[in-house]
Formats: C-alpha cells, structure tokens, sequence
C-alpha cells in the first residue's frame, strides 16, 4: 500500500536556508499573498532551485543533497502547494509545475542515480505524488489534465532502471503505480475520460510490466503481479463500466492480457502458484463476464466473445464451479460469438487440452477433464445447441461437431483409459449420448435432421 508522508511534514522537513555549497543557484519569485518558499541545498554542486509562485495561499518547498540536482518548481492560482527532496542523488531532476485551484505535488528521490521526476497539474482539486527510495536509473511521472484527478507513483527499497508513468486526461480519474523490491519493472497508465480507476502493483520481482490504457467513464481495473519473475500484463477497456482483475501470484513468466471493448463487462484473471503460465482474454460487447483461475505449471488459457451476455465460468473465484486449469502443460481455448453463450471449463491434472467455438446464441458448453492427456474439441454452430463433455482418467479424447442447426444436445462421459468418441450433429432438436468406461473403447455418432436420437454406453 502507499504511504504518504504528509505535505506539512514534508514541508517541516524542508529547512529554510541558504544554499550551503559552491556552485548553486537558487531563485525565487512570489508574487501574491501568503506565498511561502524555502530552499536547502548542502554540498551539492552544480545544484540548482527555481521556484516561481503566483496566486495566493501558494506554499512550495525544496531541499538538495548530493550534487548534480536541479529543482525547477511553479505554481499558479489558489492554495497550490508543493514539495521537492533529492538526497544522495547524481543528476537527478524534478520539475514540478500546477495550475489552477487545490493543487498538491509531492516528490522525494532519496538515494539513486539519475533519477527524474516530473508533474504537471492543471485543473481544480487534482493531487499529485513521487516517491522514489533506493533505485538506479528510476524515472517517475504524472501529468495530470483536468480537474479532481489524483495520481500515484511510488518506486521504492531495490529497484533498477525502473520506470512509472501515469497519464490522465478528463476529470475524476485515480491512478497508482507501486514497485517494491524488483528490477528494470516499468508501469505505465493512461486515462482519458471521466471516473475511470486504474491500480497497479508489482512487488518482489524481476522485469515485470503492467500497462494499464483506459478510454471512457467509470472504468476499473487492478493489477497485481506478486512474486512473480518476468511477468507481465496489459489492460484495455474502452466504453463504460467494464471491470478487469489481473492477479499474478507466485509465478514464473507469467502474462495476463484483458481488452474490454463495450459496456457492464467483467473479467478476474487469476494465475496463483503458476509458471509460465499465459491467459488472454478478450471482450467486446455488453455484459459479458469472465472468472478464470489457473495454477500449477505452463498453462494457457485463451478466451474471446463477441457480443452480449457471453459467460465464461472456469474459476473458483465465483461461478458455479470449482476449477479452471489445475496441474502442468494445460490449454484451454474457447471463443464464443453470438449472445448469450456460456462456457464452463475444469481441467485439473497435467496435459489436457480443450478447443471449442460457438456461434450464435444461448449455446452451453461443460467440461470437465481430470487426469492425464486428456483432450477434447469441437465446435457449436446455431441456437441453443449444448454440449456436456466429461472425462476422468488417462487418455481420454472427445470430438463434438454440431455444424448447423438448433437446440442440439450432446453429452459425453469418459471414465478410465483411453476411450475416443466422435459426435457429429447437423439440424435440430438432436439427442447423443456417449458413456464410456474402461479401456481402449471407440464410438462414433453422425445425426443430421431433426429429433434424432442416440445412445452408447460401453462399459
């Protein structure tokens, strides 16, 4: 979580003096009333500190430690504040600049190298802050245009190369950006629109990037990448109240990627004890929803609906059942095209595998794989076709083809061993069931017409 040190204390902490060592500069404008400036610089050569404040109420304040430092701070309007503090940097900079009423900026570089920070503010009531601890080569900045938006960067303990980037533009937007103990991770959000909320958080790892892109209004989304070694993510929303949840645990490798285009729609991505795992989803659309949960190791899972009211359950975050890839080298892909489709995905022990497509509208799909190399496909074309695949034990293989027509029906269950079935229906209001145990057993099942009906069941 943040901390903020408070702008009063950190201005306490700004002593006011005269510059201490050769080879400063410090310049200082006030025009107005009650403006306050204060200036430390001590041993810092080559250091220099500009603060220029118009307006009323204005309050800025800058200390440099080190060398090699400038500070360039401005203000204009009512009640602007702001506060700068390099301490043992090395061509460090800060440029600090806001415009308009209820402006506050905060910026701290403490022990790096060539360290930047920069915020611009325009607008009424918008709220800025900087803190980069014990980094090499970090760059944090916020721009903010606007009014009543409010942005976070905080870049702490034993990065490198680092780099934190929030862009807003439009009113009310939230953005934060926090690494903790990693290296050469970059976070990068840009809003643009109205109400839209964007949270970023990488914590112990190494290389990560999130990349957070909001277009539109009362938009949210989070990221978390927790222990992770090289992950990555990327959100996209574009339209209205779309919901996106990235949470990355304890992986290796990891990339998450969400694009939202449309309305009312919702995905939580969740990778927990992963490695290499990889999960894309995508939705375009209104009111389609995603839970997604992989653990274990090399999993992908891929995702992606056109249209409206799609739902895709393979999670036990929420839904109606448990699972969504559990165990090592599992693939799971499904697209749905159409309205009102829903998919309902677990596959648990190593090597499954699942391909499936519907198109058109009220198709279901369940399955549910347990065991090893286990692998199903198929796809759904036509109204209000369902398709229920199960299979447990080793070997197990499915193919389910409705190529055309409506409210079609398959179901298959596949024990122990290494059973193969084959469903192809074409028409309407077709029935097939296929229930295998065993070992080694085959069934092959063509329907095309309407009100066909057919059983197999090898025991």
């Amino acid at each position: 979580m943040f901390k903020l040190a408070p702008l009063s204390a950190a201005i306490v902490l700004a002593v006011a003096g005269q510059a201490m060592a050769d080879d400063s500069l410090s310049t200082q404008n006030q025009f107005g009333t009650e403006n306050i400036a204060e200036v430390k610089q001590i041993a810092a050569p080559l250091s220099t500190t500009t603060q220029n404040q118009l307006g009323q109420g204005n309050n800025h304040a800058a200390k440099q430690e080190g060398g090699n430092s400038q500070i360039q701070q401005s203000g204009a309007g009512d009640y602007n504040a702001g506060y700068a503090e390099q301490l043992f940097e090395f061509g460090s900079q800060i440029n600090q600049q806001n415009a308009g009423a209820l402006n506050n900026t905060h910026a701290s570089q403490s022990l790096g190298v060539e360290n930047t920070a920069q915020q611009t503010q325009e607008g009424t009531g918008n709220f800025s802050f900087v803190y980069q601890d014990t980094q090499t080569g970090s760059q944090g900045t916020t721009l903010q245009y606007g009014d009543n938006n409010r942005a976070f960067v905080e870049q702490q303990y034993g990065g490198a190369g680092n780099n934190a980037l929030s862009i807003q533009a439009g009113s009310g937007n939230y953005s934060a950006a926090e690494h903790l103990n990693h290296l050469n991770g970059q976070i990068g959000i840009f809003q643009a629109g109205d109400d839209n909320w964007a949270y970023g958080d990488q914590r112990e790892g190494q290389g990560g990037t999130v990349t957070i892109s909001q277009n539109g209004s009362a938009n949210s989304s989070e990221v978390w990448q927790d222990t992770q070694l090289g992950s990555q993510a990327t959100v996209t929303q574009y339209g209205q109240t779309n919901e996106s949840v990235i949470d990355q645990s304890f992986g290796d490798g990891n990339i998450a990627s969400i694009t939202q285009l449309g309305g009312l729609n919702a995905i939580y991505a969740d990778q927990y004890e992963s490695l290499q795992s990889t999960t894309t989803l995508l939705q375009n659309g209104q009111g389609n929803v995603y839970y997604t949960y992989q653990n274990g190791d090399n999993h992908v899972l891929t995702v992606t609906s056109t249209g409206d009211g799609n739902k895709i359950l393979a999670s036990n975050w929420k839904g109606d059942k448990l699972g969504g890839q559990f165990g090592s080298a599992q693939r799971a892909e499904i697209n749905q095209t159409g309205n009102g489709n829903s998919a309902n995905l677990t596959q648990a022990d190593s090597n499954n595998e699942l391909y499936f497509e519907q198109n058109g509208s009220d198709n279901l799909l369940i399955a549910d794989q347990r065991g090893t190399v286990n692998y199903a496909t198929g796809l759904s074309n036509g109204v209000g076709n369902s398709i229920k695949v199960e299979q447990s034990g080793s070997g197990n293989q499915s193919y389910t083809w409705q190529l055309y027509g409506d409210n079609n029906q398959a179901s298959i269950k596949q024990a122990d061993g290494v059973n193969v079935a084959y469903v192809t229906q074409g028409g309407s209001a077709n029935q097939a069931l296929v229930d295998q145990s065993g070992a080694n057993m085959t069934a092959n099942i063509q329907q095309f017409g309407a009100g066909n009906q057919a059983t197999v069941l090898q025991q």
